[in-house]
């Protein structure tokens, strides 16, 4: 019964027994409320942090000060400086992506060796079949890097395969694949199920019945001899179809010669008896002489020895030969038909008759300076008549190759008709050529046909072109391809260039032109312009052919040739026939 306290005393109401057992009662219901209260640790009176100044203080367990003290001291638990510094420089790069995946695709056209030296780093890679220096199918791999030049790559199929690559001192290698135990086992079992590499029962059966008979004995020798009296030819036969060697004595018959030979025989199909059909036989004698012979036995038989000739041997009857030759002609022909004419018999002016020269073929020397109508101021002349009406003349230059000597070489032909005497010289050999370039830029005057200066010998055969005035004289009459091209410093504006060839100083032909008026005229903008052109000219020995140039242009900017070398600016002439034909 819980403590009932009484309010309403009065100075004189008199304390009985009752009152004071109440009053202990009660003291003892405080004492064990406030027991009761004190031990009752879920904050009854539901005190806040904010009402203990405290708003700012985390709700988390606290750690009494014995436990913090102990704590502090474990060194297992806490990181050093020392350990700070092994740390700072470890790994630091991700070798795969935060959810555990690989780092790097790798697809078409991305190179693998630019991607891994690039990265500089240890990373995991997908990377697909068609990607540039990657292995024949798609893998999944580690690359291990040790530095700019060195690597290490290995990877892995999904059907197992696996593959590695090396990078060594800048220097990739090819993947390599590596077998698994399984597919070892399976190729090993294919290759013993590989009838074609293999040697069967049925297949020895076949060679132990094939060829088995020996080319030579035991310690390498003939296979066989034919001793004196033996036909070695018939020997050679009833071995049947085989091949061998064998020796036979000179003395043998139907050996190829009186010494001692040895050869090599084969013998193919078997006649019924067992012999050789066809086959051949090479032998050799010690002298050094070579035969052979052949077998056919279905019709004539052996052909016969036939001696092969030695280089020396063949040189030897060649000499013969030719020696023979030289002394029948000797003793069968003269020379009357052929007669070199000399003294008055020489006909030096080339202008007389073709009657006058003698049937058959002469020989004659055209003296030094003959001006009478000969190709060149001498030479030799052969005549080739065989009458009046048939007779050819050449007449061949004698000139060398340097000197003023130079452009006298050549041949010319001309004929004897007897109703209108000799043709013209026409030249059939040793024909001119030049080939002439410029040296410096000239300058072009506007309005003029000038010439141009070309004084650069290149190559001139004939010592024919005049630098002095720029000209080709024609060292014979022909016909003449004349070739010309000039590269001339230009601006942006109106310009008219002409090239003629002119022909003894007189215009004879426009080779090349060129015109423009551009629509943004401009004194500042420069471009070169090249003319070209080529035509034949004919031409009798003495003219000259010479290159000149129109020049038209608006503004006062000059112009100039350049002074490029002469695959731009060049003047080449090539004679290319040996006769001026008449014009009609």
């Amino acid at each position: 019964m819980a403590y009932e306290a009484k309010t309403d005393w009065l100075p004189d109401d008199p304390i009985n027994e009752d009152d004071v057992n109440r009053w202990e009662k009660g003291i003892e219901e405080a004492h064990k409320g406030l027991a009761a209260h004190k031990n009752d640790m879920n904050n009854p009176h539901k005190v806040t942090k904010e009402q203990l100044d405290l708003g700012n203080v985390d709700n988390v367990q606290q750690a009494a000060k014995k436990d913090f003290d102990l704590h502090n001291q474990d060194q297992e638990r806490h990181v050093t400086n020392e350990e700070r510094a092994k740390w700072n420089g470890a790994q630091l790069s991700k070798m795969t992506k935060d959810d555990g995946s690989i780092l790097i695709n790798i697809g078409q056209g991305y190179d693998f060796h630019s991607v891994a030296i690039g990265q500089k780093k240890t990373f995991t890679f997908y990377m697909s079949s068609d990607a540039i220096n990657a292995p024949p199918q798609a893998v999944r791999g580690i690359y291990l890097c040790s530095s700019s030049t060195s690597g290490e790559a290995m990877a892995m199929a999904a059907d197992g395969g696996f593959w590695r690559k090396s990078l060594v001192n800048g220097t990739w290698s090819d993947w390599i694949k590596y077998e698994t135990e399984e597919g070892s086992i399976e190729r090993l079992a294919v290759h013993t199920d590989n009838k074609d590499i293999h040697v069967t029962k049925s297949d020895k059966d076949k060679w132990n019945a094939a060829q088995l008979s020996k080319i030579t004995n035991d310690v390498g020798g003939v296979s066989f001899a034919v001793n004196e009296g033996e036909d070695m030819l018939q020997a050679i036969i009833n071995r049947g179809r085989s091949m061998g060697t064998f020796y036979a004595n000179g003395k043998a018959v139907n050996s190829p010669s009186t010494a001692s030979t040895r050869g090599f025989y084969q013998m193919t199909s078997q006649s019924s008896d067992g012999k050789g059909s066809y086959g051949w036989v090479y032998a050799m004698d010690y002298r050094n002489n070579v035969f052979t012979n052949y077998w056919d036995g279905n019709t004539v038989g052996w052909q016969g020895w036939k001696k092969i000739e030695t280089e020396t041997a063949s040189q030897e009857k060649a000499d013969k030969a030719l020696s023979d030759a030289k002394a029948f002609v000797q003793e069968n022909f003269t020379n009357q038909k052929l007669t070199v004419l000399t003294g008055t018999n020489a006909i030096q002016d080339a202008r007389t008759s073709g009657e006058s020269y003698p049937l058959g073929l002469t020989l004659m020397d055209i003296g030094q300076g003959n001006t009478t109508g000969y190709p060149l101021r001498y030479g030799i002349v052969k005549n080739e008549k065989y009458n009046n009406s048939r007779f050819t003349q050449y007449f061949y230059g004698t000139g060398n190759e340097s000197g003023t000597y130079i452009d006298s070489t050549g041949v010319w032909v001309r004929h004897w008709w007897s109703g209108s005497g000799w043709t013209p010289w026409e030249k059939i050999s040793g024909f001119a050529h030049t080939n002439v370039g410029t040296t410096g830029k000239q300058l072009l005057i506007k309005g003029e046909q000038q010439k141009v200066r070309f004084n650069r010998k290149i190559k001139d055969s004939h010592n024919a072109f005049d630098v002095t005035n720029n000209r080709f004289i024609c060292p014979n009459s022909g016909m003449f391809l004349v070739n010309a091209g000039l590269y001339i410093e230009n601006v942006q504006r109106y310009a008219n260039y002409e090239m003629e060839i002119y022909l003894n100083g007189k215009i004879y032909k426009n080779i090349a032109h060129y015109r423009n008026s551009p629509a943004n005229p401009s004194d500042t903008t420069q471009f070169n312009v090249g003319v070209y052109g080529a035509a034949t000219v004919p031409a009798n020995a003495g003219d000259y052919i010479e290159i000149y140039l129109y020049v038209g242009y608006d503004g006062d900017v000059q112009r100039y040739i350049t002074d490029n070398s002469g695959w731009y600016n060049y003047f080449d002439i090539t004679e290319m026939g040996g006769r001026n034909y008449p014009r009609f």
